[in-house]
């Protein structure tokens, strides 16, 4: 081992045991903690008024859904899904227009119309906020553009309430994904507001038996060694959903090794060396398995990737 890398290794403590400790998915009770959350949620909107008379799903998404959550990432992601409006969201250079020809659909006529006869969005976040309010107290719960936060408590864990509508992903105006959600961002936002959650959930279950139970356990490895990393300075922070896509794109070959440094190295070197390439701009896809990881709507880059891989293999290249 070369002095730098053993140096590396001593300060971080590193070691063959540390990545296996990683690769846990939940510390103490923060599954039931977790639960908790989601339970209180669906509680206080089904409590409301106006949103226990809508047709809504509540349920979770994200890490703790997908079993990809690392202890500093421990927040609860729940979405509040309207299905009384399906909106139609249009890949880069698809026009809506078109779908909404070949598809025959009507403007929206559900309960929840603005005074211009579309889907009053405002009114519903506002519902959501209220109902959220009521259950936890007004100071327990923050709005930003996307989600409401609902702070943790000695029994439940943070939360980011999404209130979304269904939606169809349109790949072409006759061609399209169902099953999505669209975002109600309160202002103007960069980036899709297209999430597909339920897509994500089982393409990650699939290519976790494929890996034999090891994608999602290197995920989580990679997750954690990315919050090291950026608390010792040493990366810029890296979006976990982003780490998990990554590890999504790798061959299953790289995850064949027993020991777990082997299988983060090779899955680094793939990514180090796949991400040069500009054709991973079109073949890299999101873990949902619809959405291109690199394309126009994205808020990261490929070029950001390749630092963080690089930034990476030190740290992993010591043990």
């Amino acid at each position: 081992m070369m002095p730098v890398l053993r140096q590396i290794a001593t300060q971080t403590g590193l070691s063959e045991e540390q990545l296996r400790i990683w690769t846990r998915r939940a510390y103490r009770d923060e599954d039931k903690r977790a639960e908790r959350s989601e339970k209180l949620i669906r509680h206080a909107i089904a409590a409301h008024p106006l949103l226990r008379r809508l047709p809504l799903d509540v349920y979770a998404k994200g890490s703790y859904k997908n079993n990809t959550n690392v202890r500093r990432d421990s927040d609860v992601d729940v979405a509040v899904e309207y299905w009384g409006v399906v909106f139609l969201a249009m890949a880069p250079g698809q026009d809506e227009g078109a779908a909404m020809r070949t598809r025959g659909l009507m403007p929206y006529h559900g309960p929840l119309r603005d005074r211009f006869g579309r889907f009053d969005a405002p009114r519903f976040k506002a519902a959501v906020g209220e109902a959220l309010a009521s259950a936890f107290g007004p100071g327990a719960v923050s709005r930003s553009n996307k989600v409401f936060t609902v702070a943790a408590s000695e029994r439940s864990l943070p939360a980011d309430v999404v209130p979304c509508a269904s939606c169809d992903y349109h790949l072409a105006p006759d061609r399209w994904v169902s099953g999505a959600i669209w975002l109600l961002p309160d202002r103007p936002t960069h980036g899709s507001l297209v999430n597909l959650p339920r897509q994500h959930h089982f393409a990650g279950i699939a290519r976790n038996v494929a890996t034999a139970r090891q994608f999602k356990r290197v995920t989580r490895i990679l997750k954690n060694l990315e919050n090291l990393m950026v608390a010792q300075g040493a990366c810029a922070p890296v979006p976990s959903y982003l780490i998990e896509c990554l590890v999504y794109n790798v061959p299953d070959a790289c995850f064949a090794y027993l020991s777990r440094a082997e299988q983060v190295r090779s899955v680094l070197a793939h990514i180090v060396v796949e991400i040069r390439e500009p054709a991973c701009e079109w073949t890299w896809m999101e873990v949902n398995g619809v959405k291109p990881l690199f394309g126009p709507e994205q808020r990261w880059t490929r070029h950001q990737v390749a630092a963080f891989a690089a930034a990476a293999w030190p740290y992993v290249e010591a043990i």
